[in-house]
């Protein structure tokens, strides 16, 4: 017949009283294996342990018993008793200060008080704990940086003194510093379990576990170490770090904010506060942030970086440049913001430059697969292929799911004309990362080059709802419908679509005439413009290129004039569709339109109007690209810079009148200056022929 849970453990204890010890043992772990739980089970198995000198099996014995009914005194009694026979002086005061809390009996609490006196008293004397004189040469050779000397006598206490919770936490401390995070983690555990009351110490561990990537078991420590301790920042600043990494940006947020409004001076807060804001999206806020992290502490270099990548994605380019110089003075070690350097030199069309800071960051840093990357994408931008095929391998060796490499690598590989091994990197890119526009983009050029338009057009419609703004993706499948009402063996030679099939201007330049209405002039000057001379800091071209004007005037703040629903403007935007399409014989697609107002010193460099796509040889689309103005007002022209637009190749010179109307092709470089002293008005279009 069974026994009951109840019979088990009279019987267990029967045993028990007698000396029968192994089948006392049997009968308290039945109880357990039925209710894990159970108090008096735990308790007198932990007897049992103890009576055979086995303390460590019998402290979390007594643990759990405790925990089941902290009303039983001699849990107590029990737990603490085993804490100080094994040396866990600290845990086991804690302990004792919890049972008088609890209603202890004051004779119980003096004499385990007495007790727990005597035993380290006793441990010091006998050499448990090391002596003062150990203790204050590990903290002066970790505090003054000597960590090799501090390693090697943290880890000589440590192993004299295995009971002693500081010993382990300094060690765990010196080998995170070190990059030793593996060996860190343990030491740091250690400390844990030596001490689970030092809030301190779980913070520790709880910045390995996060270094480690273990962020579900990092926001436990901190957690942990947050209700042991609420006022303190430095874990309410590391959880909210975690939070972020897990995606939980709101929750990460209100962390950040406590640790700021507990420590207002706390700029590593401030800075984390900063990267949240800014993934959110709020970069204004992000940018505050920053700026108050940097006062705060004006040499913390990780600030300067993330105030860099906030203002360069703001567009402010000249700003983020002297906040990566800034972090690289006060760091010159910094590998992550030579790379980042090295990304807005690239914006500003710096190439040589950009790859000495990529070369930089990764001669800090071996092993960084991204700063490898960017090198590939500068490599290729200079037309040094082989280089950039050779830089994104790399890049994918460190790091084989880095799928923007893949892609990239894709792209070169294409541009070298190795169209299926292309085509295997643009599909690794998307196993490794399905919504991976760019990429299923990639594998739509691929079959567009192959002259396959059903299998391109279904990777760029995947392109394009993945990303449904994209005006290269809408581009690309305006050809492929145009397309499709031509007689294929009219656009079709081999295996390549033939771009030598095509409309072309009659003249080029091709100039022509529309009577400008004043009302549209005076729209221009209502709509919402940006400085002329903040466009090379605030946005690039969507070629990805630093912005070709300068100097005095306002622009339209982006590249959609025509979507403006003015009737002036619709009417415009209409009679000129006509006149592109009358001039180059074919529908068109319009990719950019503009305006621009120059005032004295205004103009622009040599500037051609193609971007990355159209400078793709494969797909043939800078021989269908066409550049159009049209002046609405000329301006002052009796002075000693007219605005007279320069041609490139051959070289032309063309003095403007009102309403003329020019196009060129895309490809052909141009520039010009502008120094009256009344506004020239233009409008400004780039489109394509179908």
């Amino acid at each position: 017949m069974e026994l009951t849970i109840d019979q088990a453990l009279q019987q267990g204890i029967a045993a028990h009283r007698d000396g029968r010890l192994q089948d006392a043992e049997r009968f308290y772990r039945s109880i357990l294996q039925a209710q894990p739980t159970h108090p008096h089970a735990n308790h007198n198995l932990g007897l049992l342990a103890v009576a055979v000198e086995k303390t460590d099996v019998a402290l979390p014995l007594f643990k759990a018993a405790l925990e089941a009914n902290p009303k039983m005194e001699q849990f107590w009694l029990s737990y603490i008793e085993a804490l100080i026979k094994g040396s866990q002086f600290d845990i086991a005061k804690q302990v004792l200060s919890d049972g008088e809390k609890a209603g202890l009996a004051r004779d119980k609490v003096d004499a385990l008080a007495s007790q727990l006196g005597a035993a380290t008293k006793l441990e010091v004397s006998n050499g448990v704990i090391p002596p003062q004189q150990d203790l204050d040469q590990l903290m002066a050779h970790y505090q003054g940086g000597r960590f090799v000397e501090a390693e090697g006598l943290a880890r000589s206490i440590t192993k004299r003194y295995p009971g002693f919770a500081l010993g382990w936490k300094v060690l765990g401390i010196i080998l995170g510093q070190t990059g030793r995070e593996a060996e860190a983690l343990n030491a740091k555990e250690r400390s844990v379990q030596l001490t689970p009351k030092d809030a301190e110490a779980h913070n520790n561990f709880g910045n390995t576990l996060k270094k480690l990537r273990r962020f579900k078991e990092a926001e436990a420590s901190f957690n942990q170490a947050i209700a042991l301790k609420p006022d303190y920042a430095e874990a309410h600043n590391n959880l909210g770090n975690t939070l972020q990494e897990l995606g939980r940006l709101d929750e990460a947020l209100a962390s950040l904010d406590q640790a700021t409004a507990l420590k207002p001076d706390f700029a590593q807060a401030h800075s984390s506060l900063g990267n949240t804001l800014r993934e959110l999206g709020r970069l204004d806020e992000a940018l505050a942030s920053y700026n108050q992290a940097t006062v705060l502490k004006p040499n913390y270099a990780e600030a300067h970086n993330n105030l860099g990548n906030t203002l360069q994605e703001l567009g402010r380019l000249d700003e983020a440049l002297a906040s990566y110089n800034q972090a690289i003075s006060l760091k010159p070690d910094y590998a992550e913001a030579h790379n980042n350097l090295g990304n807005t030199l690239k914006g500003f069309g710096r190439l040589d430059e950009a790859l000495a800071s990529f070369d930089q960051a990764i001669a800090l840093k071996a092993d960084y697969a991204e700063a490898h990357g960017n090198l590939g994408n500068t490599l290729q931008e200079l037309g040094r292929l082989e280089e950039a095929v050779a830089s994104f391998n790399q890049a994918i060796s460190l790091k084989p799911d880095y799928a923007e490499a893949h892609s990239n690598l894709g792209n070169t590989l294409q541009e070298l004309g190795r169209l299926d091994e292309a085509l295997a990197s643009y599909n690794q890119a998307i196993s490794l990362k399905p919504d991976f526009d760019l990429a299923h983009f990639g594998v739509g050029k691929i079959f567009y080059i192959k002259g396959n338009l059903d299998l391109a057009r279904k990777s760029i419609v995947k392109a394009k709802k993945i990303e449904p703004k994209s005006q290269d993706y809408d581009l690309m499948l305006s050809l492929m419908k145009a397309g499709m009402y031509r007689n294929e063996s009219e656009v079709r030679v081999g295996d390549t679509i033939n771009t030598g099939v095509m409309a072309r201007l009659i003249s080029n330049p091709l100039i022509l005439n529309r009577s400008v209405e004043p009302e549209l002039i005076s729209s221009l000057y209502e709509m919402n413009s940006i400085q002329l001379d903040k466009t090379k800091r605030d946005r690039l071209l969507a070629s990805g290129k630093i912005d070709a004007r300068y100097g005095n005037g306002i622009v339209s703040p982006d590249f959609a004039l025509f979507r403006d629903t003015r009737n002036i403007i619709q009417k415009v935007a209409e009679d000129l569709t006509k006149i592109m399409i009358e001039a180059v014989n074919s529908d068109i697609y319009i990719y950019d339109s503009f305006f621009n107002i120059l005032r004295a010193g205004g103009g622009t460099t040599p500037h051609a109007h193609l971007n990355t796509l159209d400078r793709n040889i494969g797909l043939g689309l800078a021989k269908k690209k066409y550049s159009l103005v049209y002046y609405l007002s000329v301006g002052d022209q009796d002075c000693s810079e007219p605005g007279t637009l320069k041609l490139f190749d051959p070289d032309e010179d063309i003095l403007p009148c009102e309403g003329m109307i020019l196009i060129i092709p895309a490809a052909r470089e141009h520039s010009s200056v502008y120094g009256g002293k009344t506004d020239r008005v233009m409008i400004g279009v780039n489109f394509y022929s179908l």
